[in-house]
């Protein structure tokens, strides 16, 4: 099989399967298109803010792409490239976008509030404060193991023999390691990362506050990213990676205070061209690469379970876990729930948003393996992401140099172009997503944390769960299930004004960030991130099915693929509290009890409120028959 017979199925099945599938869910859903919506009814101009659906959509897919469809499956091809690419497509069509879908319209119709806030309807409080701590731990784990590629991206290196330039060129800088040169490509990212981030306001300022046109500002939009490379070129900026670390943990303190178009939106909608183009780009040289003959797969095998046994574990339940967001992934909801059902303007739009956007990560994925076939020989693939497995190699797994030598090779294979130049166009496509997707986590910490001290010290509710509550009847939630907590801390109490502060709330969400960021690897903080991450899908598929069903909905559709990753998880979460017990980091396995402990809970929590739903409606059934 080519590499462009895989691209081709792929993309008929997603987006074949997906445009069926999901018309026929919101029909199931009672999707309305003209009812109104939070970022409608509740525009304040900071985080509900009413945006055209092409920006949401850009925000949204480049919050909740990140590293995940792009590092998960560049280390779990150690299982072979089949394996990798039937769960992606299986699992994006089945469960990941059935799973950002649900999580986005339940947001909506809450109000624009989190699903920890739907969880508190549905299950009560103490439950809600369980599945909000979940969340901020798993959000602490996102952002650190996203810090830590963040910052081994901006410093990456490849070595000189590998790129394809003759030793007069001037283009890229040059360094020597241990009397080996090597070619810095990971600086020319940090300049244009540096750029976009200080011309950002300027182009969120343009679109939300004068309301300039959206194609405009796209034009613009492409005219900074293309800017930002070529100074990239000329001043490339290099630092260490814990220097860049506390760097980027600086930029998101602040960006997270702010109000959402001046970085969050921005941002986003600048980077989203540079992950279009890249994406675009990705498949454009891996067509022509095909056509030109050189794209056979041979250089991994199809399938090679032993050998992702040694690199991560048994298959199941590993190669579900290491895949992470390019098939399904927690993260999104918390997006779906925190600032993108802040911006939808009309109820329609959420179907292909949440949908649409998963769908579209899903075969981001496609194209990372497909790449990877492409530029990447078995030697390389295991030097480059596995080296463990190589007898006798020192170096570190590092699957972001993996992936930007792939581009670089697969490029030019394609057009001829040096292989430096495409692994930089690889790593700038990375990077990208990853301080986007920080940017969006370290926000939705500060909304967790500030519903953490709203339900344990019953300061004032912002108004949310009334929202919920207004919007409630046969196609909401219920009516009359805003519980109220006690008033522990009066409303203009110091204690209450420090608590409910958003500098406050999210210099913690950056404290346990950075905290995590420093305890582990790559390899091991993707292994308990990803594991919370497929857990937290779990959870809201779970939560889902109990929505639906207190709807009178159908629901056995978002039920299997509930339990199912619940039963994976579960098996992970076992297998990492053995691994980080042998090898004694207390912090990861502190984690892990915690997160063993609250899943235990939310799952017998879960359990109850369904058998009193059932029991209740048994009832029913029995009285209309008397």
């Amino acid at each position: 099989m080519t590499v462009l017979a895989i691209i081709l199925l792929s993309a008929l099945i997603l987006g074949f399967g997906g445009w069926g599938y999901s018309r026929l869910l919101g029909r199931w859903w009672g999707e309305v298109a003209d009812r109104v919506t939070p970022a409608v009814s509740r525009n304040d101009g900071r985080d509900f803010v009413p945006t055209p659906t092409g920006v949401v959509f850009a925000h949204h897919f480049a919050s909740i792409a990140g590293a995940g469809p792009i590092i998960g499956p560049v280390i779990a091809l150690c299982y072979g490239w089949l394996p990798a690419l039937i769960w992606i497509l299986v699992g994006g069509l089945l469960v990941g976008a059935v799973h950002d879908y649900l999580a986005t319209f339940m947001a909506v119709r809450a109000g624009g509030c989190s699903v920890a806030t739907v969880a508190r309807q549905l299950l009560g409080r103490g439950p809600f404060v369980a599945l909000v701590l979940f969340l901020v731990l798993t959000l602490a784990l996102v952002c650190a193991t996203f810090l830590n590629l963040s910052a081994q991206a901006l410093v990456s290196m490849l070595p000189f023999d590998r790129i394809g330039l003759t030793p007069e060129q001037t283009w890229f800088r040059v360094i020597d390691l241990a009397g080996v040169p090597h070619v810095v490509i990971g600086g020319i990212a940090s300049t244009s990362v540096i750029v976009i981030t200080i011309l950002a306001p300027l182009v969120g300022w343009l679109y939300i506050r004068r309301q300039v046109a959206v194609w405009k500002c796209s034009l613009l939009a492409l005219a900074i990213c293309a800017v930002s490379i070529s100074i990239g070129f000329r001043w490339p900026v290099v630092f260490t990676p814990t220097v860049w670390k506390w760097c980027l943990a600086g930029y998101v303190l602040v960006a997270a205070g702010l109000p959402v178009w001046m970085f969050l939106q921005s941002r986003d909608f600048i980077n989203v061209h540079i992950l279009y183009v890249g994406l675009t780009a990705l498949v454009v040289t891996l067509v022509v690469a095909s056509l030109r003959g050189g794209a056979a797969v041979a250089g991994i095998p199809v399938m090679d379970l032993e050998s992702g046994r040694q690199a991560i574990g048994p298959w199941w339940p590993m190669l579900f876990i290491t895949i992470a967001c390019g098939a399904v992934s927690g993260f999104h909801s918390l997006c779906a729930g925190g600032t993108t059902c802040k911006q939808i303007q009309n109820e329609s739009a959420i179907r292909r948003v949440g949908y649409g956007g998963m769908l579209l990560e899903s075969f981001l994925a496609v194209c990372v393996v497909a790449v990877l076939l492409v530029g990447l020989d078995r030697a390389h693939y295991l030097a480059d992401v596995h080296p463990a497995l190589i007898p006798g190699a020192i170096g570190k797994s590092n699957p972001i140099l993996g992936f930007a030598a792939a581009v670089g090779q697969a490029v030019h294979r394609a057009f001829g172009i040096p292989v430096a130049a495409g692994a930089v166009g690889g790593m700038i496509l990375l990077e990208g997503f990853l301080v986007t997707t920080l940017d969006t986590a370290v926000r939705l910490m500060r909304y967790l944390l500030e519903e953490v001290w709203k339900a344990l010290f019953g300061l004032p509710e912002d108004g949310c769960l009334r929202a919920g509550s207004e919007m409630s009847g046969s196609d909401g939630l219920p009516a009359g299930m805003v519980a109220t907590v006690g008033g522990h801390l009066p409303a203009g109490s110091l204690p209450a004004r420090i608590l409910g502060h958003y500098w406050v709330n999210s210099a913690l969400a950056v404290g346990l960030t950075l905290w995590f960021a420093f305890s582990g690897g790559i390899l091991a903080l993707w292994a308990i991130f990803a594991t919370a991450n497929q857990l937290l899908a779990a959870f809201v598929l779970g939560l889902g099915t109990l929505w639906l069903i207190r709807q009178g909905r159908r629901a056995w559709y978002v039920l299997v693929p509930a339990v199912f990753m619940l039963a994976t998880t579960v098996a992970s979460l076992v297998m990492l509290f053995t691994k980080f017990r042998l090898d004694a980091n207390r912090t990861l396995l502190s984690a892990t009890v915690v997160l063993m402990a609250l899943t235990l809970y939310l799952v017998v929590s879960g359990v109850m409120v369904y058998g009193r739903g059932k029991k209740r409606e048994d009832e029913g059934h029995e009285a209309k028959a008397v």
